[in-house]
């Protein structure tokens, strides 16, 4: 522990000489100096590392890189922060996705609130609900940053790099700009008008009783001249006015800055990524550190398609549907017949998910247009990746496949025996009538007729066989076929080799056998010369 003079606690480690902070306090000098002292790591027992964050804060900066370098080579420390590092982005992500959700109901609330005449944008509660907006977007902006900065700690960590200025690249910067800016767009306090160009709004007759939630001066006016005017040059002038103003339709800028802020549904995706077992679980992690995968948004998709493709296709297409149902609502807008009704809005997106288009409703306006054939383009991958669920859900399992496989060539065995029995039976049938001379009634003609109609089925049952022997094998048949072929073709090359060094070692014993039987010729013939000198 550190003594009470000198508050900061030494430094251990078990693999290596550990540095030691000390200050040297002197009574002479008013400024403290720092000296390091080389310490093996023998002289203390080697327990956990004493120094915290706050600690490390109290340092000064140069020595605090130095204690940092040491700490970084040490593993316990490094697995212990980025422990604390996910637990706080996952933190951090839960508490983004809340907020970005919140602005999202809200923008709704206050939205519908308009749409339905209930509420004007110019009171003071339409102002408040967006100031909260205003305010919950800030709150994300931030979050958005510390969320990176925790993010680039924790890759310093895992990659034992002391500045995190080396992790901050180009795109890594990109992104996050772009991520700031898609949480700051939000509808800002206030009434601002925008034109709005639409098909409908020029080819629209002169409606003297239509109330604009958005005009509300205009609306005055034409309810004090229709209730003052009875004479026809003041309808007359109405009537023109009204018709000037029928040719542009305005709307508030809302309307533009409420559809991005569905772009902040990332955050959700994010949770989910945070959230999965594959990122908390530490033996998932050592896996994929081993077989170098990461675990991205993109791997965890596809992992929960997999697991679950019938829950992610539903809640994809669910939550398809609430967003462009409301957006083509908000979208489509003319001074005539105001926003398009939710249940218009939700037809309209169902004809252009499924890509039939009635045409008994169209969108009015380009933005509507556009959502229609962003729409449409979604239904038509969402339909093939429908088709590729079911053709999963559909298919059997291997030992299903198998249990089916061994009963249908049971069955087209039974058949075959059957259809055989039925040849020998009539062709012995026709030979008797043949050989009795009755080859011209009608009992020779149906024996032959069903003698071969046997044949044929035999033939087609034979085609079933090779056609249920063909799908039997799939890849892990294949697999196993290899295996099985690899270790007899290894099995057989051992037996080569140890046959090749017997043949070798009955080689040498030949050339040994010869060799005697060369010496034993040698001997025998100086024999037979003593005998001959004798």
């Amino acid at each position: 522990m550190a003594s009470p003079d000198n508050p900061r606690l030494p430094l251990k480690s078990g693999t290596s000489p550990v540095v030691r902070y000390m200050e040297m306090r002197d009574q002479t000098t008013p400024v403290s100096s720092t000296s390091i002292t080389m310490i093996p790591a023998r002289s203390k027992p080697q327990n956990n590392l004493p120094i915290n964050e706050y600690e490390l804060r109290r340092m000064p900066t140069r020595q605090r890189r130095v204690a940092k370098k040491t700490l970084m080579s040490h593993v316990g420390y490094r697995l212990g922060k980025r422990k604390n590092l996910h637990i706080k982005r996952r933190f951090i992500g839960d508490l983004m996705c809340f907020l970005g959700m919140f602005g999202i109901v809200l923008m709704i609330f206050e939205s519908e609130l308009s749409f339905n005449r209930i509420d004007h944008k110019d009171t003071s509660f339409s102002l408040f609900i967006k100031a909260t907006i205003s305010f919950t977007s800030i709150i994300l902006v931030g979050l958005v940053f510390y969320y990176h900065r925790i993010d680039l700690s924790l890759y310093c960590v895992d990659n034992s790099i002391d500045d995190w200025r080396i992790a901050l690249t180009r795109k890594k910067i990109f992104l996050i700009i772009l991520e700031a800016l898609i949480c700051v767009i939000h509808p800002i306090p206030g009434h601002f008008l925008v034109e709005w160009g639409s098909q409908y709004v020029k080819k629209a007759e002169d409606s003297l009783s239509f109330m604009n939630p958005y005009r509300s001066s205009q609306n005055t006016l034409t309810t004090i001249i229709l209730s003052n005017s009875t004479t026809t040059p003041s309808i007359d002038l109405l009537k023109s006015t009204n018709a000037t103003d029928l040719s542009k339709a305005y709307v508030p800028i809302d309307v533009m800055l409420s559809l991005p802020m569905f772009f902040r549904l990332y955050l959700v995706c994010r949770l989910l990524m945070l959230r999965s077992h594959l990122i908390r679980d530490a033996s998932s992690q050592s896996l994929g550190y081993l077989n170098r995968v990461s675990f991205t948004f993109p791997f965890v998709i596809k992992a929960y398609i997999q697991q679950h493709p019938a829950i992610s296709l539903t809640t994809f297409c669910i939550s398809s549907f609430f967003i462009a149902s409301w957006a083509m609502r908000a979208c489509d807008y003319n001074e005539k017949t105001g926003h398009m009704s939710l249940l218009d809005a939700t037809w309209l997106f169902i004809i252009s998910f499924t890509t039939i288009g009635y045409g008994d409703i169209v969108p009015s306006t380009y933005c509507g247009r556009t959502i229609a054939a962003i729409t449409g383009i979604i239904g038509v991958f969402s339909t093939a990746l429908l088709v590729a669920v079911i053709s999963q859900k559909l298919e059997l399992s291997r030992s299903e496949k198998y249990v089916h496989n061994f009963v249908a060539s049971i069955d087209l065995a039974k058949a075959h025996k059957h259809q055989a029995a039925n040849v020998v039976k009539y062709g012995w049938k026709v030979w008797f009538l043949k050989q009795k001379g009755k080859h011209m009634i009608i009992q020779y003609i149906q024996a032959q007729r069903q003698l071969l109609t046997s044949i044929h089925y035999m033939r087609k049952i034979k085609q079933q066989q090779r056609k249920l022997n063909d799908n039997c094998v799939t890849l892990l048949e294949l697999y196993g076929i290899q295996s099985s072929t690899g270790t007899t073709v290894e099995s057989t090359s051992e037996k080569v080799n140890l046959m090749e060094r017997k043949v070798d070692k009955m080689e040498d014993k030949l050339i040994e056998i010869n060799q005697g039987m060369v010496i034993l010729q040698d001997k025998m013939n100086i024999l037979l010369d003593r005998i001959q000198q004798r």
